[in-house]
């Protein structure tokens, strides 16, 4: 996969992000938190699950210790949850933009202890793996919205950032 390639698909990974937040906004900080019974539990927690997941994989991928997950009583509100996504997004998208080639290509060891997992896999690989399950809970939190609390939810297929048209604007 090249530098270009998984530039895309992370700007489209937060264009898509962006619209589901347009529907998150759209609860009250008790809804956002509220425990749903589904998946990762809350919105919330959907959301900080995923800021972890990638900056611990960003540690796996650059070498570094892996940081402990985020915890989730630090983020009270809907808009503190918002504020870490938007540095965590920089962030991320700072160290996708630095990526060449030859770093895309390197394999990478790594370790999941709560898994048992020790293995191995091109940075690239990993980098699809967090854009599919980002796509996951995006899709999760939209059923949640929808099914939950009646929340008019958008479409985030890629086709539509690649037209670069905001169909169903969120």
């Amino acid at each position: 996969m090249t530098p270009e390639a998984i530039r895309k698909i992370y700007d489209y990974t937060y264009w898509a992000f962006e619209r589901v937040w347009n529907c998150i906004c759209q609860l009250t900080d008790e809804q956002f938190t509220q425990e749903l019974g589904y998946s990762s539990g809350s919105i919330r927690h959907h959301v900080i699950h995923m800021i972890s997941s990638h900056h611990r994989w960003v540690n796996r991928l650059k070498g570094e210790e892996v940081l402990p997950h985020l915890n989730i009583k630090d983020y009270s509100s809907l808009t503190a949850v918002k504020a870490k996504w938007d540095e965590a997004k920089a962030e991320f998208l700072d160290f996708i933009y630095s990526l060449d080639q030859a770093q895309l290509d390197e394999v990478v060891r790594y370790e999941i202890a709560s898994r048992g997992v020790v293995s191995s896999s091109q940075q690239w690989e990993v980098l699809l793996h967090l854009a599919n399950h980002a796509m996951d809970h995006r899709s999760q939190i939209l059923a949640m919205l929808h099914q939950q609390f009646g929340v008019q939810t958008v479409e985030q297929d890629m086709i539509f950032f690649l037209w670069g048209e905001d169909v169903n604007q969120g």
